[in-house]
């Protein structure tokens, strides 16, 4: 019980760090968890187990945000403007961490569920005509993902904040798809 304690503590303080300082050493993450540097390399053996760690446990809480937007309820316009939202607040919190470490298979395999759930949402949105584009929808999906990592780098690099790198990711992607979005009119 105390292994997984100790394990999930140290998981939360790596977020909560990193978020402040990226290059946060293991001292201060266990520090802040409230274990020893040795406990926390006992659980993790490496800083880049720890941060797999982190990114495994980013794509989980952003699966869970994503799922509670409930992208099959309401209009294809509203369904688009909650997942934006959510995508949106998950930016300030896996900035930090990035992705910089992962596989590409690893960054593929947590896009799918992303991937699948905009293809039906777009698709839904396409067939209503409330999305007016010609562009493919596997090209609308590509697109969405990347602007969002182009949030993602320009949060990084400081030049936007967590709050306009979601505006114009939500402003975007709903101009993309050519849907009127009620709450940025």
């Amino acid at each position: 019980m105390e292994v997984a304690r100790n394990r999930d503590a140290l998981v939360s303080a790596a977020i909560r760090v990193l978020a402040q300082h990226p290059e946060a050493s293991m001292a201060e993450i266990a520090s802040m968890a409230g274990v020893t540097r040795q406990t926390a390399y006992v659980h993790f053996g490496t800083r880049e187990a720890l941060l797999a760690a982190v990114r495994d446990e980013l794509s989980r809480r952003a699966f869970a945000v994503l799922d509670a937007a409930d992208l099959a309820a309401g209009t294809a316009t509203e369904a688009l403007g909650r997942f934006l939202t959510a995508a949106g607040t998950l930016l300030t919190e896996q900035a930090a961490v990035g992705h910089g470490d992962a596989t590409e298979e690893e960054d593929e395999s947590h896009h799918l569920l992303v991937e699948e759930s905009l293809e039906s949402l777009i698709r839904r949105g396409r067939d209503s005509g409330e999305f007016a584009t010609d562009l493919e929808t596997g090209w609308l999906v590509a697109a969405t993902i990347a602007l969002g990592h182009a949030a993602d780098r320009h949060i990084r690099a400081g030049r936007l904040d967590a709050r306009g790198a979601a505006r114009n990711f939500r402003a975007s992607v709903m101009r993309l798809c050519g849907a009127n979005d009620p709450d940025h009119m």
